[in-house]
Parts: structure tokens; sequence; C-alpha cells
């Protein structure tokens, strides 16, 4: 009798070989923060093309210290230019690779003692936004969610919606729980701590942050492997 795989198989697959990618580029990265850390430099970039297993796409991963376009940094942070496109063309229709984008800032005080968070954020942006590159473009993995959300994307920047519904976008969905789940396995904590530590940043009411937790307990059943929370 032909051995028949199931949807769940290639899933699991494709989860474990995008975890590999992510874990190899989080150490490429840091290990290069690292090294110009100790260099004395006042930022540290890495940018690589990538081609790893049936994904192709730009990175260029950056740490500042102190300062990011002279305005001084008090503390550790994500910049909002962290991000991903996975489109294959640009505004103009013209070819482009996709591309990961994760910027972070520290004030130099707070290291060496939180190069840990440090990683484990990284890891968690990292993964995060390769979801998102498979979400669309040369890169789009079949099941994933890729319907144009650019417009409820404005409207919550512009703040004609609750900037929570940001969290209930399917494509955010989906990148948040892999992006968390990986950065709770680095950890070892249970997933639920991940998942607070995260929605702790944003002052959301007890309504609206239980709205997010049972969209993402739904979808979460629905791509399967994603531990209970």
């Amino acid at each position: 009798m032909r051995h028949i795989i199931k949807f769940e198989s290639f899933i699991n697959e494709s989860r474990s070989r995008y975890d590999g990618i992510s874990s190899k580029l989080t150490k490429r990265v840091f290990k290069t923060w690292i090294l110009d850390w100790k260099a004395g430099k006042k930022l540290s970039k890495y940018s690589e093309s990538i081609e790893l297993n049936g994904l192709e796409f730009d990175l260029d991963a950056t740490l500042y210290f102190d300062k990011v376009n002279g305005t001084a940094i008090k503390n550790f942070q994500i910049l909002g230019s962290t991000g991903a496109n996975s489109d294959s063309e640009d505004e103009e229709g013209d070819y482009q690779t996709s591309y990961i984008i994760i910027d972070f800032a520290i004030n130099s005080e707070w290291v060496p003692g939180y190069w840990q968070d440090i990683y484990m954020y990284l890891a968690d942006a990292m993964r995060h936004e390769i979801e998102h590159i498979t979400q669309g473009g040369e890169n789009y993995r079949p099941g994933k969610p890729n319907d144009d959300d650019s417009v409820m994307r404005k409207l919550i920047q512009q703040g004609f919606l609750p900037e929570y519904q940001y969290l209930l976008l399917p494509k955010e969905v989906d990148a948040n729980l892999q992006g968390l789940r990986f950065e709770s396995k680095k950890r070892r904590e249970p997933m639920i701590d991940a998942i607070n530590r995260y929605l702790d940043i944003k002052s959301y009411s007890p309504k609206e942050r239980e709205e997010i937790l049972t969209a993402w307990r739904i979808r979460a059943k629905t791509i399967g492997g994603i531990p209970k929370f």
C-alpha cells in the first residue's frame, strides 16, 4: 500500500525547518552584535542575502547603542522599523527580493547584563518575520494567510481603529504565535509567560487582552503544534 503523508506532517516539517533557519540566523546576528559592541562601535549591522531550505530573502539586523538618529536611548527598544516584506514586486512593479529588517536599540549601560534577553527577543523577532516572509510572494507556503490587509493596517496606524486590532490581523496572529512559541522554547518556559510578557508592554484593557488571547487560541488549534496557553 502506498504511504500517504498527512497534511499535519508537512506543517510540522515546515515548522522545524523555519525554526532551524531562525536559530542559525539568530546566532549569526547575535555574534556580530557582541563583537561590534566589544569593539566599541556605535551600532552593529548584520546584512546577508539568504537562500536556505527553499526560502530566499535579504536580512538586515541592526543594534544601535545609546542613540538612534540623534535620539538618546534610555533602555532597550525594539524599533518600529522592524518588519518584513514578502512581496516580489515593489510599489513601481519592479522585481524585488523579499526582505526582513530587525532594528533594536539599547543603552550601553544595560550590557553585558541584558545580552541574554536581547538574544531571546532577537529569536522571537527572527521567527516572527520569517513567518511573514512565507505569507506571500515567491516564498509563499499554502495554508498561510495571504489576504491584503494593508488598508486595515493603515486604519489602525492612523488611529481610526483600536491599536489592539493589529494583533487580530490573521498575518499577525500567525507570526506572533510562531515567534512567541519559538521564544518560549528558547527560554524553556511556558508559552503563556512569553505571551504575557509581550502583551504587558501595551496597556490593553482586560477585555481587549481576552479578545486577543481567544483569537490566538482558536488559531493555535488550527495550526497545530502550538503549546497550550
